[in-house]
C-alpha cells in the first residue's frame, strides 16, 4: 500500500514539474517570435461637432436662460453628437447644459471655466483644449449663475 501511495507522490510531481517547464519553454518561445509593434499617430478627422455648433448658438443668442433651455432640451429630448474617426460620443443636452452652468457658477476665470469642463466631460478634452469660443461662452453663461448675479450687484462698500 505504502508503494502505490508512493508511486503516485512521484507520478504527481513528476507531472507538476512537466507543465511548469513545458508552460516556460512556450513562453520563450512565443517571446523570441513577437516583433516591435509601432503604433502610428493619426491625426483626428472630426465629422460632425454639435457642441460647437451649439456653443455658439448659446453665443449668439447674447444670454442664456438655463432653465429655460434645458427644460425645452428635456421636452425634446435632444441630445448631442461628436462623430470623429477616433471617437463617437453622445451627450444629452440638458445635462450638457447643467454641467455649462455648473462650471460657470464654481469658476472665477475662463481658464477654470475650461479645466471644470475637461474634468467633467473627459471624452470631449480635446475639443475643449482647442475650442476658442469657450472664452465668450463663459462670459455668457456666468450672467445667468447665481454666483455671476451676485457679481454684478454694485458693491455696497
Amino acid at each position: 500500500m505504502k508503494t502505490l501511495h508512493n508511486n503516485i507522490k512521484v507520478v504527481l510531481t513528476l507531472v507538476f514539474f512537466i507543465t511548469i517547464f513545458s508552460g516556460h519553454s512556450q513562453e520563450k518561445m512565443y517571446k523570441t517570435q513577437l516583433e516591435t509593434v509601432y503604433l502610428k499617430n493619426t491625426k483626428e478627422v472630426v465629422y460632425k461637432n454639435t457642441f460647437s455648433n451649439y456653443n455658439e448658438s448659446l453665443i449668439a443668442s447674447n444670454q442664456i436662460n438655463f432653465k429655460k433651455e434645458i427644460k425645452i432640451s428635456k421636452g425634446k429630448n435632444s441630445s448631442l453628437l461628436f462623430v470623429s474617426n477616433k471617437n463617437n460620443i453622445e451627450l444629452i443636452t440638458a445635462s450638457y447644459l447643467k454641467t455649462i452652468r455648473k462650471a460657470a457658477n464654481r469658476s472665477r476665470d475662463t481658464e477654470a471655466f475650461q479645466t471644470f469642463l475637461i474634468n467633467n466631460l473627459p471624452q470631449l478634452s480635446r475639443q475643449f483644449a482647442i475650442d476658442n469660443n469657450l472664452k465668450e461662452l463663459y462670459f455668457i453663461s456666468r450672467k445667468d449663475t447665481f454666483n455671476g448675479k451676485i457679481d454684478a450687484l454694485p458693491s455696497v462698500l
